[in-house]
């Protein structure tokens, strides 16, 4: 990969990537996992044997194909089974598609545009946080951008080199072998071979035989897990399209509706102002905006005919066009006054925004920690379990914080009481009417009670 003569944006995209990556170093376990990243967690033992890691995978993780799994079960056998430490995995993913998604414009038009892909990427709240949540999406995001950087190649090479025909095989497979939503990307490539076929005559033969490689590996290494999905009738998910119909989920992928909003407009405004653009052989701007209307048709399309399966975290993908095509646009604009005010005022808000996010931040997820170190302050170790279902999730992660040196009791809340002076009752619940407590039990008496984000606990003391 290479970049640009001029040193001053070399200088000026090196600074953003970094910035960025310190960014996400910066409030990397902000949050404690959630209970589906404590299911990557819990499958994702090191000391599990392979039939082991695969029966946990089919219990828990079941929608999810279980390359991420295998990748985070040896990064914790080399750091450590440490919740806490996991969360590195998915920041190096984060990191290393800052580096890509600034290639990407730059492989499509060599100009200055990469500087605000850049620059959008290394300061996009959504990556940011995903880069800190033990889940694939970070690794889809990273995959995703090198199937398209090494796509992007192809089609501006003359003669299609035999390496980058390798490395966009592979890393296709690998991308749709992160999540089934990948495959959108795949249509989205096909489709635009068709076109440039039908509209300028661009030779097709070639692409195809590269797309039925693909087609032909993804299916030998992901055979398993298709079949073991169209087994479902129903998915996971309940329809979404409320979001949806709300700015198209940009207002997440933004941080806020202001933002969000403001951003939809501005792209669906540059595409109107520069639609003839899209229709020239001299640049690839359609094949973006194709991903773009293939993220939100494909998976509505399903939706409609099986399950609902659309949720904005799955088409993580869909920003890398974005990022992509915004700075490209505005590239085209002639009135250099207004290019630059523009420029500046996205800057200028993106930053400030970006401000909010990460200093304003509050916690969404349940505060474990916070409340074991309350506990862990108080010196009483006899504790007492009231967890969500599946319980055995949380209580691995609970048992893998290491908060102190303490060796806690643990019981079951279902359990006989602890023969013991004093005791607290924990409990985790993400139900707004859950009441964290035993119930006729004139015995016990209450002498200390914190209630956190999901979690609660109380100190009994016995009569």
């Amino acid at each position: 990969m290479h970049l640009t003569d001029n040193i001053s944006n070399k200088i000026i995209y090196w600074f953003l990537i970094i910035l960025g990556i310190l960014t996400i170093l910066y409030q990397i376990n902000f949050d404690d996992l959630w209970l589906d990243e404590m299911a990557s967690f819990w499958v994702a033992d090191p000391t599990l044997s392979y039939a082991e890691f695969i029966e946990r995978q089919k219990l828990v993780d079941w929608h999810n194909p279980i390359l991420f799994n295998i990748i985070l079960k040896n990064f914790l056998n080399l750091v450590g089974y440490n919740p806490d430490l996991s969360r590195y995995l998915p920041f190096v993913f984060g990191a290393l598609s800052f580096i890509v998604i600034g290639q990407i414009s730059y492989q499509e038009k060599k100009d200055n545009s990469f500087i605000l892909t850049t620059f959008f990427a290394c300061s996009s709240i959504y990556i940011i946080k995903y880069s800190q949540e033990l889940r694939p999406y970070s690794l889809l995001l990273f995959a995703s951008s090198l199937n398209i950087f090494f796509y992007i190649r192809l089609l501006k090479e003359t003669e299609k080199k035999i390496n980058n025909i390798i490395f966009f095989i592979f890393f296709s497979v690998l991308n749709y072998s992160v999540n089934p939503f990948a495959l959108i990307i795949l249509f989205s490539q096909i489709f635009y071979s068709f076109f440039r076929f039908i509209l300028f005559r661009n030779s097709i033969k070639k692409y195809l035989i590269i797309y039925i490689a693909i087609f032909f590996f993804y299916l030998f290494f992901n055979y398993n897990y298709l079949l073991y999905q169209i087994t479902f009738e129903n998915y996971m998910l309940a329809s979404d399209i409320k979001n949806v119909i709300d700015g198209l989920y940009f207002p997440r992928f933004f941080g806020s509706k202001i933002m969000g909003y403001f951003f939809l407009v501005l792209l669906l405004t540059l595409i109107f102002k520069q639609r003839k653009s899209f229709f020239s052989n001299n640049n690839n701007y359609l094949f973006f905006l194709i991903i773009i209307i293939f993220s939100y048709l494909v998976p509505l399309t399903y939706g409609l005919i099986r399950t609902p399966v659309l949720h904005d975290r799955y088409l993580i993908f869909i920003l890398i066009p974005i990022f992509v095509i915004i700075p490209l646009l505005i590239n085209e604009i002639k009135n250099i006054k207004l290019k630059r005010y523009l420029v500046s005022f996205i800057i200028l808000i993106t930053l400030s925004n970006h401000y909010l996010e990460i200093f304003q931040r509050h916690n969404a997820k349940p505060e474990f920690k916070r409340t074991l170190n309350y506990i862990d302050q108080k010196k009483i170790e006899n504790i007492v379990l009231n967890l969500q279902e599946p319980s055995f999730l949380v209580l691995n992660y609970i048992k893998n914080l290491k908060i102190s040196q303490l060796n806690f009791i643990y019981t079951k809340y279902e359990d006989p009481l602890p023969k013991k002076k004093s005791f607290w009752l924990f409990c985790y619940s993400t139900d707004p009417n859950f009441i964290c407590e035993f119930n006729n039990n004139d015995n016990l008496k209450i002498i200390d009670a914190k209630k956190n984000l999901f979690v609660e606990t109380k100190l009994y003391s016995v009569n």
